[in-house]
């Protein structure tokens, strides 16, 4: 079964900055737990037939940093390694972000669905084609994981 919808395509338009140039999905057992939240928060989140899987989209025009790994860390982990599971991560978490400013959800909730996004990203990047080895997965999952809340709250607290 097909879990990415294909290659990245997407336009480099400087420093930490590409635009999709065509919508992207990850079929995901781990965003399926939480279906219906993430789609009141706004994700665009369709089940698939026949599965407990759910696939998460990220549009076309979507604009992205691809993954938020230090210069220093590149030797190790390149953006692009981990470019399409740090995409749908990046989704998910402007869903919470958003969640936050807005105080639609209340906070416990939202610190579940970051576990739950961050468990959305290290499975991104075992079903990658090829798939991420895990001697770089799993460094990029355990800094999402404590530092994540400071990607949510940072851009919540400022822009209210």
């Amino acid at each position: 079964m097909k879990v990415w919808s294909g290659k990245l395509d997407c336009t480099f338009h400087g420093k930490m900055h590409w635009e999709l140039n065509k919508d992207m999905w990850f079929l995901s057992d781990a965003a399926s737990q939480h279906h219906g939240i993430w789609k009141e928060m706004g994700v665009k989140i369709t089940s698939s037939k026949g599965t407990s899987k759910s696939k998460v989209y990220a549009p076309k025009g979507y604009d992205t940093d691809l993954a938020s790994i230090p210069r220093a860390g590149w030797a190790l982990v390149a953006p692009w390694d981990v470019a399409r599971a740090a995409i749908i991560h990046d989704i998910l978490y402007g869903a919470l972000r958003d969640a936050l400013k807005n105080k639609t959800h209340d906070e416990k909730l939202i610190n579940q669905m970051r576990a739950a996004a961050d468990r959305v990203f290290l499975e991104g990047m075992s079903q990658a084609e090829p798939p991420v080895k895990m001697w770089k997965a799993k460094p990029c999952y355990w800094s999402v994981r404590p530092f994540g809340r400071f990607a949510i709250r940072k851009v919540g607290m400022t822009q209210t």
